[in-house]
């Protein structure tokens, strides 16, 4: 099953990472993934694909525009995101010229779009802006879309 994955970048403490990199690879389990689609953004996405990766899972990237590494730190962001981006299985670039919302939305719903199903690493709170998690939450119900819901802040998993 291809299970893509929309999550903020910060995740919380060391203690609520620890707990949703459990949560998450007992849910890789249950679920029987066969491949994972995420954004590879700092955080929620690249937690996935390390998760991934240590599995010997493939995962494709969806890389919301030109420019996109410059939204990393360049010393402690970008070579992790670098590293993870070489185990690819597949790179899809979305034509953006720059990184903004917009693209990181059409990002999203193009990750929920090549899916079957999602992991939501979500606060439950709105988004801060367009293309936050809280939005793509949203997109993928619209399309019907399982959704496991994996709240790091009150350590709850629900589906949605």
């Amino acid at each position: 099953m291809k299970i893509g994955l929309t999550g903020h970048q910060n995740i919380g403490s060391k203690s609520d990472i620890k707990w949703v990199k459990g949560v998450l690879s007992e849910e890789i389990e249950k679920q029987n993934i066969t491949c994972g689609i995420s954004c590879l953004a700092v955080g929620a996405d690249q937690l996935y694909a390390e998760i991934l990766k240590v599995r010997h899972l493939p995962f494709i990237v969806i890389i919301p525009s030109d420019g996109y590494e410059t939204t990393f730190d360049e010393t402690s962001e970008l070579p992790e995101y670098k590293r993870l981006l070489l185990t690819a299985e597949e790179i899809i670039r979305m034509k953006f010229s720059s990184p903004t919302e917009e693209a990181f939305y059409a990002a999203g719903k193009e990750v929920v779009n090549r899916s079957e199903m999602m992991f939501a690493i979500w606060n439950g709170k709105k988004a801060q802006g367009l293309g936050g998690t809280a939005d793509i939450v949203e997109f993928a119900k619209a399309q019907r879309k399982k959704i496991i819901h994996i709240n790091p802040v009150n350590r709850t998993v629900t589906q949605i």
